[in-house]
């Protein structure tokens, strides 16, 4: 059975679970975790009925063996939003997950703001955190700002490695999809 509460966590016996007790250092603590154990990242997915027929889905996600869960509940507590499940494929491994856009308005980006995160990962949060602020600008309704935002996602973790599709399979998409709308006649109301 997994531990869930945090005294579990601060009365931990493991070094990698001890925290500490002061907000700020445990910001900081939280912080540097992410940094090695975490990601920001943004899968696009198709999507059937989208009208771009892609899905833009920013996640916050933060992985650690299940021998040692106090951390990712820590993180669950402390941002007060997200879930945490096992990581598909990887029965020992727990993933925290922060998905909904609004949470990563008022919660993860304001908390790396607070407790930036240093290096290299913290290009992939100003990255991600401009992909969060375009899509709640809605941004991602037009086929430039669509492409703009496949333009940064491809250029975070590892610059798209690992992706299923590639750019040019979304843009060709994108392309196609804006060519439809254009042709596709408005029907006007019958008097």
């Amino acid at each position: 059975m997994l531990k869930t509460s945090t005294e579990n966590a601060l009365s931990a016996d493991n070094q990698q679970v001890r925290v500490p007790k002061n907000k700020d250092h445990l910001g900081y603590y939280l912080s540097g975790f992410a940094d090695g154990e975490g990601c920001f990242c943004v899968p696009i997915r198709k999507h059937p009925t989208s009208r771009s027929r892609w899905i833009i889905s920013p996640l916050f996600e933060v992985f650690q063996d299940k021998g040692n869960p106090e951390v990712v509940y820590l993180f669950k507590e402390v941002l007060g939003c997200g879930f945490i499940s096992y990581k598909s494929g990887s029965p020992n491994c727990l993933v925290y997950m922060v998905a909904s856009l609004q949470n990563h308005l008022e919660k993860v980006i304001p908390f790396f703001e607070s407790y930036p995160i240093i290096g290299k990962k913290h290009q992939e949060f100003l990255r991600f955190k401009e992909v969060v602020e375009m899509l709640s600008r809605k941004e991602h309704k037009t086929t430039a700002g669509f492409k703009r935002i496949v333009e940064i996602a491809f250029s975070m973790n590892q610059r798209g490695k690992g992706r299923k599709h590639s750019k040019e399979e979304i843009f060709i998409t994108l392309d196609q999809t804006s060519e439809t709308t254009r042709r596709t006649p408005i029907k006007s109301e019958m008097i």
